[in-house]
């Protein structure tokens, strides 16, 4: 529920458009009334004889345009909401306080942000937004006076990442203090299960000893109470669950002021809402959860298909340790059991179809995790594929070297150098690494390894709310590439019901790639950022003729309509998306020690 202070709050930030609703009759004039001032907007903001700098004129246009968008019929047609009804309703009727509960804060923030910034008070580069003193010095000299300005102001830039990773204490597994605290529960985990330094080293130990039960897990780190239930729950309703004993020794015994370990422990534990949503559905009914329509994509068993020249074959429906915010949870087996493994029927069929597509160039093998089979299973996975001559490129999806470094044993590494033929067909090594405090000795002398036989190793890092800080993702690129890991791609969280607890506003996501990705040097931030639009794909976030704002719900949710890939091709369906309310996310991050202000300009990334 909002209060009357909020609502004076709104309509202060722009009293024009308030007498505009109050002298309309209706909804429909009000709708035409609103388009004439945005059109009047949009020609001041053109004349030559505005005083707004150039840059918050283009904020101007792209707010317009936004507001355009969500007050127009097609957009109410296609969301069933509008939110000038709201907003006329508002301004018109003296209403009661019960009328106003499904209206939230979250709503308001972004119709005042929209409202201050159609007239260029967005306060993103001056109070005004003309600019007079904001210039920074270097814009008005010329010669070296103007290249010493420039570069003393770059270096407030970098001193911006360096203060948030000190703010913050971002690190790496490859700390001293962080080594030393893994290696104590190490010993633990091995005195608990009874293991020698030689199991730890055997891949199948780990997989054979995966841990599951709160007693045993709480020997080696805290658990709060919340943890505890959540396991339970999980175990007793045979909903999929596991941590590696590797994986574990990453997390920290005692929690800390400032939780190092949580973006690990909440991307393996799951939480309330995560088993509400499954437990509901029914643990039988695991496909409901299928958010990108595989089955819709999938030509034959095994396969799915998305793109023209590269599809995914999964041969393997396990992972030892999952992860909540999985696209594939719903696919995924409870434990190493037969059910898992592949049917050679089924694979069979699947690569006589690669065999049978040439237009499809490159295979991605993924399940599941791949490496979970044995070394003569893969091996005859990668004989298969390099058996097709049209099959250029074998890409392996693969979380091993985060839960499970230990896998890339001898006889694996010399399985891949055997198949990975430069100008004939190569391999490569697709990661999630999450958070830079994944990032271990172990994964570091792994990865040299198989760079060193000329395989690339690629990272896809999903944004979510337990790495989405400022300059997290930047701290984890850099250190990703000092061992060798590439950064590929930056997900949106999938828009699945059951990760909402991990859900990050797109907004967030664009000014990450904007305002600290763009700090770091090219060959660092080659991630490219991505939504997964379901049974078409990826779409490319940073390309605003691919996506539009269309409606702001009464939650405060922006719905946004998604293009395919195939725009200016073919006349495929578009998809529509309720993204998490930005004003929202901001009391998250505030929780988490955050301040707002940091984030201040995310209102206008649309």
């Amino acid at each position: 529920m909002v209060s009357r202070k909020k609502i004076n709050e709104l309509f202060n930030s722009n009293p024009y458009i308030l007498r505009l609703l109050v002298t309309s009759d209706n909804i429909n004039d009000a709708r035409t009334n609103m388009f004439n001032y945005l059109n009047k907007c949009e020609k001041e903001i053109l004349s030559a004889n505005c005083l707004l700098h150039t840059l918050e004129k283009k904020n101007v246009r792209d707010c317009i345009n936004v507001f355009k968008n969500i007050i127009s019929e097609d957009s109410e047609k296609k969301t069933k909401c509008s939110c000038l009804k709201i907003l006329w309703k508002l301004a018109t009727e003296n209403l009661d306080e019960s009328d106003w509960e499904e209206i939230s804060d979250a709503f308001l923030e972004e119709m005042i942000h929209l409202f201050k910034g159609i007239i260029g008070l967005s306060g993103i580069y001056s109070r005004s937004g003309i600019c007079k003193n904001e210039v920074p010095a270097f814009v008005n000299m010329v010669g070296r006076d103007a290249a010493i300005a420039r570069s003393s102001y770059l270096d407030k830039k970098t001193n911006q990442y360096l203060e948030f990773i000190k703010k913050n204490q971002y690190k790496t597994g490859l700390a001293p203090d962080v080594i030393e605290r893994r290696r104590q529960n190490k010993k633990a985990i091995l005195e608990m299960l009874g293991g020698t330094e030689e199991d730890w080293l055997n891949y199948r130990w780990h997989l054979k000893m995966v841990l599951r039960k709160v007693e045993d897990i709480e020997k080696i780190i805290e658990l709060s109470s919340y943890e505890k239930s959540c396991i339970e729950t999980a175990i007793d309703n045979k909903v999929p669950f596991g941590i590696t004993p590797y994986y574990l020794s990453l997390m920290d015994k005692k929690k800390d002021k400032l939780n190092h370990d949580r973006c690990l422990r909440t991307h393996v534990i799951p939480n309330k809402t995560y088993l509400d949503k499954i437990l509901k559905n029914g643990i039988e009914h695991m496909e409901l959860l299928d958010y990108m329509h595989e089955s819709d994509t999938s030509p034959e068993n095994l396969i799915t298909r998305r793109y023209p020249m590269i599809a995914i074959v999964k041969p393997y429906s396990w992972c030892p340790q999952i992860c909540v915010y999985c696209q594939r949870n719903w696919e995924l087996k409870n434990d190493n059991s037969i059910d898992a493994a592949f049917s050679s029927k089924d694979l069979g069929k699947a690569i006589d179809w690669f065999r049978n597509n040439s237009r499809v160039k490159e295979v991605l093998i993924t399940g599941g995790d791949p490496l979970i089979l044995n070394n003569e299973q893969i091996e005859y996975i990668l004989k298969a594929f390099s058996e097709i001559e049209h099959i250029k490129r074998i890409r392996i999806g693969t979380r091993t070297l985060v839960t499970m470094p230990m896998r890339f044993d001898d006889e694996l590494l010399s399985i891949l150098e055997k198949y990975h033929k430069i100008s004939v067909r190569t391999i490569s090594i697709m990661t999630h690494v999450q958070n830079a405090y994944e990032i271990t000795e172990e994964m570091a002398n792994v990865i040299k390894k198989i760079r060193m036989l000329g395989i690339d190793v690629y990272n896809q890092q999903v944004f979510t709310m337990q790495n989405c800080r400022r300059f997290e993702t930047s701290f984890l690129r850099e250190n990703l590439k000092a061992i060798g890991v590439s950064p590929y791609y930056l997900f949106n969280l999938k828009g699945k019901e059951e990760t909402s607890d991990f859900k990050v506003p797109v907004a967030r996501l664009l000014q990450e790639q904007k305002e600290e990705a763009r700090i770091m040097p090219g060959i660092v931030r080659t991630d490219k950022a991505v939504f997964n639009i379901p049974t078409l794909g990826k779409n490319y976030l940073s390309s605003w003729q691919d996506h539009d704002i269309i409606m702001i719900l009464k939650d405060g949710s922006r719905v946004y309509e998604f293009y395919p890939w195939e725009k200016y091709m073919t006349p495929v369906n578009t998809y529509l998306y309720t993204d998490e309310p930005i004003y929202n996310f901001l009391n998250k991050l505030k929780a988490l020690g955050e301040n707002p202000e940091d984030y201040k300009t995310i209102w206008y990334y649309f």
